[in-house]
C-alpha cells in the first residue's frame, strides 16, 4: 500500500495511468461493435466488414512498431519530453479516420463485398486505406506510455507500477463495451454513440501531451534517487558488506519513499540492496 501511495506522488505516473481510461471507450467500439456496425448500418457485407477489421489490426501492429522506433529516435535526439507529445498527437489524429469509417455509407452493391463495379471497388480501396491509417495511429501510444512509465519509476517499484497498469487496462477492456452499450441506449442509436465514444482518444491524447511538462523532471528525480542508492550500496561494500544487527533489522523493514523539492530528491527511506 505504501508503495502505491509513493507511485501516485509522481505526476507522470498518474498521467500514464489515467490516460488509458478514456481510451477504453473507442477500443470498446472497435473490438466489440465495429464489425457488426459496418455490415448492419453502413452497407458492407459481413465479409467486407471482417476484412476491414483485419486491415485495422495490421495497421495497429505497424503503429506499435513505429511508436517504439519513433519514440526511441525522439528520446535519443530531443530528450524525454517529445515521445509523449508524439503519442498524444497520434491518439488525437486517430479519431479522424475512425469518424470517417463510422459515417461513410458503403454501398455493397449486389453483395459481392462491394466490388462488383469500378465505383464500389474504389470505395473499398479507400475504406481499406482509412482502416489501415486508423489502426496505425491507434497503435503508436501503447509502447510510448510503457517506456515512459518505466523511466519515471524506481527499479524496485516498477513491478507494482506495471501490475497496476495492466489491471487498469484489463478493467478498461471489460468496462469499455459496457459503457458503449449504455451510450447506445441513452444517446439515440449506435452511430451517435460511436461518434461520441471515439472522442475518448482526444482526452487520451491530451493526458499524454501533458506528460510533456512532467516527464523530464520526474526522470531526473528517479536518476538522482538511483545514484544515491548506488552510493550507499558502494559504501556498504567498502566497509565489508555488513551492518550492525540492529541496523539490519531496521533496514529490512523499511520501505522506499522519496519526495521532490527544488528539483532534487530526498531519500527518506531506502530498501536494503545487499
Amino acid at each position: 500500500m505504501q508503495t502505491t501511495k509513493s507511485l501516485f506522488k509522481c505526476p507522470s505516473v498518474v498521467l500514464a495511468r489515467f490516460q488509458g481510461a478514456p481510451g477504453c471507450i473507442p477500443w470498446g467500439v472497435v473490438n466489440t461493435y465495429l464489425n457488426d456496425y459496418l455490415s448492419t448500418n453502413r452497407g458492407m457485407t459481413v465479409e467486407g466488414a471482417t476484412l476491414i477489421i483485419l486491415i485495422f489490426g495490421v495497421g495497429n501492429g505497424a503503429g506499435v512498431t513505429f511508436g517504439g522506433i519513433g519514440s526511441t529516435y525522439l528520446y535519443s535526439n530531443y530528450g524525454p519530453r517529445y515521445p509523449s507529445l508524439f503519442s498524444g498527437c497520434a491518439a488525437i489524429l486517430g479519431c479522424f479516420p475512425m469518424w470517417f469509417m463510422l459515417n461513410y455509407n458503403f454501398n455493397s452493391g449486389n453483395g459481392n463485398n462491394g466490388i462488383d463495379n469500378g465505383e464500389s471497388r474504389g470505395s473499398l480501396l479507400i475504406f481499406i486505406l482509412i482502416s489501415l491509417l486508423a489502426g496505425f495511429l491507434s497503435g503508436i501510444t501503447g509502447p510510448i506510455v510503457k517506456s515512459t512509465l518505466q523511466n519515471v519509476t524506481l527499479p524496485q517499484m516498477r513491478g507494482q507500477a506495471f501490475a497496476l497498469l495492466n489491471t487498469f487496462d484489463d478493467f478498461g477492456r471489460g468496462l469499455g463495451p459496457a459503457f458503449v452499450a449504455w451510450m447506445i441506449e441513452n444517446m439515440g442509436g449506435r452511430q451517435k454513440a460511436f461518434n461520441i465514444g471515439v472522442g475518448g482518444w482526444i482526452f487520451c491524447g491530451i493526458l499524454n501531451g501533458m506528460l510533456f511538462w512532467t516527464v523530464e523532471k520526474d526522470e531526473e528525480n528517479v536518476r538522482s534517487a538511483v545514484e544515491s542508492m548506488l552510493i550507499q550500496h558502494k559504501d556498504c561494500i567498502s566497509t565489508g558488506g555488513f551492518v550492525e544487527e540492529e541496523s539490519l533489522e531496521e533496514k529490512s523493514s523499511l520501505h522506499q519513499d522519496w519526495s521532490v523539492k527544488d528539483n532534487s530528491v530526498s531519500i527518506l527511506e531506502v530498501s536494503r540492496f545487499t
